[in-house]
């Protein structure tokens, strides 16, 4: 029986490994068609705007006891933490690029030699990590999606828009893995959830949605290695492909 629930676990958390990953990627909205553009002095990233109106906090029974009691300052913080992830693989990735990147307070000007980088996030949803775990295939999915414009030089010319999404995938759930009877009878558990948290990267972060939008700065970082190519600022072999997502 000992043997049967090590399996069962372990069954678990390789359905949880695969979650994990999800679905990230990049959908174009707008590409300037100007080639030959000079290469920035330095690229100035504004954090992307978010409020609480777009934070969907889960509230279901596997949530831990908050340390925030209020749901406002909870929402608040789920903000701050998405906010920073996609800013910090953001700046990040651009600097292994090769470039002179500054994360700087909203509303500071970039000069005629430099790229500015602004964007919102669109839907931040926690889901149900619950529905995930048992069901699976979609069902409670929580879910990043964001919007950047890139611009350039003083006038604010703007060369590219784009959106993001990420989400906690679609694979299935506990109980089409090891049976409804299995998940009922603890196959399934808060600690399980908890183990998954020490797997899924190199670099941690406070929650799912901090993760998939940490995600998405790197696909940011995709997108535009493509587009710094083609203008000549970069390598071939620097570009990292980006995903489309839909």
């Amino acid at each position: 029986m000992i043997q049967s629930a090590r399996c069962a676990a372990g069954l678990v958390l390789a359905t949880l490994w695969l979650a994990a990953c999800g679905q990230t990627g990049v959908r174009d909205i707008k590409t300037t068609r100007e080639t030959n553009l000079p290469k920035p002095s330095r690229i100035l990233v504004y954090d992307f705007a978010v409020s609480e109106r777009e934070v969907t906090e889960y509230q279901g029974i596997m949530r831990q006891q908050p340390t925030l009691k209020n749901p406002a300052e909870r929402e608040r913080q789920i903000a701050i933490d998405v906010r920073d992830a996609l800013a910090g693989e953001l700046v990040d990735g651009l600097r292994v690029l090769g470039f002179t990147v500054a994360r700087v307070s909203r509303g500071t000007l970039a000069t005629e030699s430099e790229m500015l980088i602004d964007g919102q996030f669109l839907t931040v949803d926690e889901g149900s990590p619950l529905r995930r775990l048992v069901i699976g295939f979609g069902s409670g999915t929580s879910t990043v999606e964001s919007r950047a414009q890139v611009y350039q030089g003083a006038e604010a010319r703007k060369l590219l828009e784009f959106t993001t999404h990420s989400d906690s995938g679609t694979v299935p759930g506990a109980a089409a893995t090891l049976g409804a009877g299995a998940a009922v009878q603890g196959g399934v558990t808060a600690g399980v959830v908890v183990a998954n948290t020490a797997i899924s990267g190199v670099k941690t972060y406070n929650s799912d949605v901090a993760r998939m939008a940490a995600a998405s700065g790197d696909q940011v970082v995709r997108y535009l290695s493509e587009f710094f190519a083609k203008q000549g600022w970069i390598r071939a072999d620097q570009v990292r492909k980006a995903r489309v997502a839909y």
